[in-house]
């Protein structure tokens, strides 16, 4: 018996020795706030949506090339829609080492590409990852005060089921059913150039009855290649608000998807991508 309570009183003052491991989680960073040096700080996954030839000249190191077709249906008529199958959207994500909790640094060209780094952006919060940010690749660069860091190895994560984040998109269905019944207020916010819209624009047919709003997409992206504050006043100016119903239209549903990520990182929690977009309405 002496020799027991003799035992437990060392594991006792053994344990009293060892203190409480610290974890800690580095905070969501927001808005101005964000800097690649402080997103270096949450270790992201860096995924460059430039096209690959230009990826290949030069890069961020460790970051990985994905292009946004990746992900999309091969269908001519709507190559905008997402593949069906999100689980195994998933699990290519898994594969690079993204999961829901995984912040991610989506690199592009900014106002000199077609929005390829925000549709990917916006493909990934569908898919319910939380953290993810937009940035130019040469923005990036100049920010990142350790460019010739040690790049750890592509550590792969385990499977897992996509929370899908359903007001993020819009079907055809739906679209149509909003826009021609006009129900309940709804802005069709069209992202092309204001030479496209001219050309061709949903207000023209004469069924539609909701408003139709043009604002370019690059509008929606600051000089970094972050989502601008900035656009809150031009959309209050055109009677949008952060409570408003937007379904956004561009021609196959990447420059409408970039600007539904930068419009759901403003704040404006209702606003959808009709990714189908003029390819597949005509």
């Amino acid at each position: 018996m002496k020799k027991f309570l003799f035992l437990l009183a060392i594991v006792g003052l053994t344990a009293c020795q060892v203190k409480p491991t610290k974890v800690t989680v580095e905070e969501p960073v927001m808005g101005e706030n964000v800097t690649a040096e402080r997103l270096m700080k949450q270790n992201p996954v860096i995924l460059d949506a430039r096209p690959a030839f230009e990826f290949n000249l030069a890069h961020v190191p460790g970051s990985i090339n994905v292009r946004w077709e990746d992900f999309s249906q091969a269908n001519p008529r709507a190559r905008g829609l997402l593949q069906a199958d999100l689980f195994a959207l998933a699990r290519r994500l898994s594969l690079v080492g993204v999961d829901p909790e995984t912040p991610v640094v989506v690199l592009g060209k900014g106002p000199q590409g077609v929005g390829e780094e925000g549709r990917i952006a916006w493909t990934l919060k569908v898919l319910g990852v939380r953290n993810v940010y937009t940035l130019l690749h040469t923005s990036y660069r100049e920010m990142n005060t350790n460019p010739n860091r040690e790049v750890p190895a592509v550590k792969n994560k385990p499977y897992w089921k996509p929370e899908v984040a359903e007001g993020l998109v819009v079907d055809l269905k739906t679209f149509k059913a909003e826009v021609i019944q006009n129900s309940k207020p709804v802005v069709v916010l069209d992202v092309r150039s204001s030479q496209e819209f001219a050309l061709r624009n949903i207000s023209m047919e004469k069924s539609v009855k909701a408003a139709v709003v043009n604002i370019e997409w690059k509008e929606f992206f600051g000089e970094k290649g972050l989502p601008e504050k900035k656009i809150e006043r031009l959309l209050y100016e055109k009677n949008i608000g952060k409570d408003s119903r937007i379904l956004v239209l561009s021609n196959h549903g990447v420059r409408s998807g970039a600007v539904v990520y930068a419009l759901n990182y403003l704040g404006y929690k209702k606003a959808a991508n009709f990714a189908g977009g003029y390819e597949q309405w005509k």
